[in-house]
């Protein structure tokens, strides 16, 4: 008689872990990959430190460099002739064009 009282009991105990686990991800060393990317979306208007950010980039002497490197690799995954969303490749020429623009004002 106290066997399927304790067997229902254990399966609404596995069946909540699971939501529990489900609804809020597995946290086994999720801090670090949590900590790569940035929360929230984009900004309304884009400044230098999101456009880094979003080019991947590093600020210092050889980012002029990168720029057009960074802006082609991600353009190649992102692009919307190829299954890319429009609004996120945009969003990665508004990046590059305000890097670059600011460069040329640095000069």
């Amino acid at each position: 008689m106290a066997t399927p009282i304790i067997v229902g009991v254990g399966a609404i105990a596995a069946a909540l872990a699971g939501r529990h686990i489900l609804k809020n991800g597995l946290r086994i060393g999720a801090s670090a990959a949590q900590e790569q990317w940035a929360k929230g979306g984009f900004r309304a208007k884009m400044d230098r430190r999101e456009a880094i950010a979003v080019l991947g980039l590093k600020d210092g002497p050889t980012m002029k460099t990168q720029i057009k490197d960074a802006h082609r690799q991600i353009m190649i995954a992102n692009h919307p002739d190829r299954g890319g969303s429009p609004y996120l490749a945009s969003k990665i020429n508004e990046a590059k064009d305000l890097l670059e623009k600011t460069d040329l004002k640095k000069r």
